[in-house]
């Protein structure tokens, strides 16, 4: 070491004034500035060995040219500054080097390694798609399911040879543009792309994205989505909605507990797949299976007077709240939900559920100040409450049971509340282009114990334009094939153009479409210049049908009844429909078999008597709502034979005795009323051969003697 500036670089080293071997010298009092070579590099120093007096033989580095720069660190002793490089604040890209040594004593010194390197270009990574898509950032899969990525990223000078390591936040990595990884077990994962450059630094950035593995337990979760986020990305999801002024307040308002939150799960254990979920407790909480006891909050954490009033309860606790200002696209909104709680607790003999409910309420506000609740029973103004929606218990009888949606068992899927309602829609009739208000608020009522939930459908907040989800057979939501789903838009003031299967529609343009077939139905809608909406909606109907044909069915026996294999028909029945979408099924009255109820146990071995009839149902295997039937008839008992005329003939101009007879023109006088389409008539020319069904003579017949008796079978 000692006074100047130099410009060096590896393959160089860094010494005191010992130098690779020896001792520095008391008294010293050296500054050293080292630069890197090219002005566009910076100094990189690595000490790989260090040793000075401590607090006595002091080095500073500074970064920058001289000591007038900021002091990285301070070092003496065996603290070693290890590795030591100019920052992107230095553009000098120098190192100061300032070393004091007192009196007395001295020691080893330093050893330290130089280098330049170029400073990190900007590099801007990005997860370009995914498949399945993501919706609002995220990627939502069943276990099994596998999702491909894509990524890139942007460089400010070259990406030339940059790496693209992927880490799936399930243990598994990958490396590369294109990848995938498959997903098994229900859960939230970060999937992360890193992106480093060819620059000795390892310059590198990362981004994120993730994938919601759905299982049959729903999920809270509390970090992925802000509020906002939630109103926009979530609830509503639509590219052209207004919407301002979104305020909420929960307990964490209050020191409390969090009662808002992004729920999701498989779609199928629980009626939506992901949403908006406010509590009156802790929302986390809520998440499946049904091991939480959910009486969180404490006084500290208010009601809400609007809820107070709009139910007519006294006092509330523990309020969650979400208040936005939106405005219609179309004449009416609507949006899916259910609520749930932990006052449901007849399955275990309780009888909560007759005297207590928390309360909640969807205020919507016009502009002219007037105010309804959208939380009520369908087509009256009564809100949705616990203690008017269950069934029977020991306590008291069931009231509006057909709303009640079930318990959920304790340690069971998929919520951890021990009951919910089914599905409700809030809507309610508006005037596009006014703008509205509404509060979207779930409390305690009268006390803070046992909390309730109210589970908002993703997507569901329709503002005009929104299709809905698929219609599909998997989705059971479907109707009949020859029936007709009518899509609307809500929206009848914009113009709209529809698409099926991406051709346009001749001459459909309003706001409505009556499907009749299977595709993707696809509606491009204009609300004026600076707001335009896309939607598509996959249509399915339930096959429907037919009986192509059936069959009586006979037995010959002397008995009064017989064992039939009813399905014997049902090949018949089907023909030559898909035998895998149908089924076929069995019963002893119309009205039985019109309302697919009492089928035939066993259809393989019916007992029947003579004359039974039997009717059958062919119907779909989805639904069972498509359906056809038909009949047919069981005969029992032995063929009785009647007699007939003998058959006679003129002989030919030959006079041989010998003539062709029509055997068959016999055959409906020996079965007299008996339907000729369940019996074969057989002609032999001896008893021996009728008895046993051999040599059945071939008609017409040549008799061979004159005359000749012919036996029947």
């Amino acid at each position: 070491m000692q006074d100047g500036t130099f410009n060096r670089c590896q393959p160089d080293m860094f010494y005191d004034s010992g130098g690779a071997a020896g001792s520095y010298s008391s008294n010293e009092s050296y500054v050293t500035t080292i630069c890197p070579e090219n002005t566009t590099d910076f100094t990189i120093v690595n000490f790989t060995e260090f040793s000075t007096q401590l607090n006595t033989d002091i080095l500073t580095i500074y970064d920058g040219p001289d000591t007038s720069s900021p002091v990285i660190g301070s070092y003496s002793g065996v603290v070693n500054p290890g590795f030591v490089e100019a920052s992107d604040t230095n553009t000098s890209g120098c190192l100061t080097f300032e070393f004091v040594s007192n009196a007395t004593g001295t020691t080893t010194g330093w050893v330290a390694e130089i280098f330049c390197a170029e400073p990190c270009q900007a590099i801007a990574p990005s997860i370009d798609s995914t498949t399945p898509e993501a919706s609002a950032g995220v990627v939502s899969i069943l276990p099994g399911e596998t999702v491909d990525f894509e990524g890139s990223a942007a460089f400010s000078v070259d990406g030339t040879g940059a790496t693209y390591e992927w880490n799936f936040g399930d243990g598994n990595t990958a490396t590369g543009q294109s990848v995938s990884n498959t997903y098994t077990t229900a859960g939230t994962y970060t999937v992360t792309l890193i992106v480093t450059d060819t620059n000795p630094q390892g310059c590198t950035e990362t981004t994120t994205i993730t994938v919601f593995v759905l299982g049959p337990n729903v999920v809270v979760d509390q970090t992925t989505y802000t509020v906002e986020e939630l109103v926009l990305d979530v609830l509503i999801d639509s590219p052209c909605a207004e919407v301002s002024n979104i305020t909420y307040s929960t307990g964490t308002n209050f020191s409390q507990d969090n009662g808002i939150g992004y729920f999701y799960g498989d779609g199928m254990s629980f009626p939506f797949q992901d949403g908006l979920l406010m509590t009156s407790g802790d929302a986390s909480k809520a998440r499946g299976p049904n091991n939480n006891a959910m009486s969180d909050g404490s006084s500290a954490w208010p009601g809400d007077p609007d809820l107070n009033a709009a139910v007519g309860v006294a006092t509330t606790n523990n309020a969650s709240i979400i208040e936005f200002d939106f405005v219609p696209l179309a004449d009416s909104i609507s949006f899916n939900f259910l609520m749930a709680s932990e006052e449901y607790n007849g399955s275990t003999g309780g009888t909560f559920e007759c005297t207590y409910s928390d309360a909640f309420a969807f205020l919507l506000t016009d502009s002219g100040g007037t105010t309804t609740n959208l939380a009520v029973l369908p087509g009256t103004t009564t809100p949705i409450l616990v203690t008017n929606i269950h069934p029977a218990n020991p306590g008291c009888g069931a009231i509006n049971e057909q709303y009640f949606g079930g318990y959920t068992g304790n340690n069971q899927p998929p919520i951890s509340f021990d009951g919910r309602t089914e599905v409700f829609t809030a809507q309610s009739p508006v005037t596009p282009g006014e703008t509205y208000h509404i509060k979207l608020v779930i409390a305690d009522a009268s006390d803070s114990a046992l909390d309730s939930g109210v589970f908002l459908e993703a997507g569901s907040f329709n503002l005009g334009g929104d299709l809905g989800d698929d219609i599909t057979v998997q989705a059971a939501n479907t109707t009949c094939e020859g029936g007709v789903i009518t899509l609307d838009t809500a929206a009848p003031a914009a113009t709209h153009t529809w698409y099926l299967n991406g051709d346009v529609i001749p001459g459909e343009t309003s706001s409505t479409l009556d499907v009749t077939e299977n595709g993707e139905y696809t509606v491009e809608i204009v609300f004026s210049a600076s707001c335009q909406a896309t939607d598509s909606i996959i249509i399915e109907f339930y096959p429907s049908p037919v009986v192509e044909d059936v069959q009586n069915l006979s037995i010959c026996t002397p008995n009064s009844t017989a064992n039939f294999d009813l399905t014997q028909n049902t090949s018949v029945v089907i023909g030559s429909q898909d035998d895998t979408v149908f089924d076929v099924v069995y019963f002893e009255t119309l009205a039985d078999a019109e309302n697919n109820t009492n089928p035939i146990a066993d259809p393989t071995n019916y007992t029947s008597a003579d004359g039974q009839i039997v009717y059958v149902r062919i119907q779909d295997i989805y639904s069972e709502a498509c359906y056809a039937t038909s009949q047919f008839t069981l005969f029992v008992g032995s063929p009785s034979f009647n007699s007939v005329p003998d058959l006679e003939v003129c002989d030919d101009d030959s006079n041989d005795g010998f003539e062709e007879f029509d055997l068959t023109v016999q055959d409906l006088g020996i079965l007299g009323a008996q339907p000729a389409t369940d019996f074969v008539v057989t002609y032999y020319t001896s008893f021996a051969d009728a008895d046993s069904g051999a040599n059945a003579l071939v008609s017409p017949y040549t008799n061979t003697v004159n005359p000749q008796p012919i036996y029947v079978r």
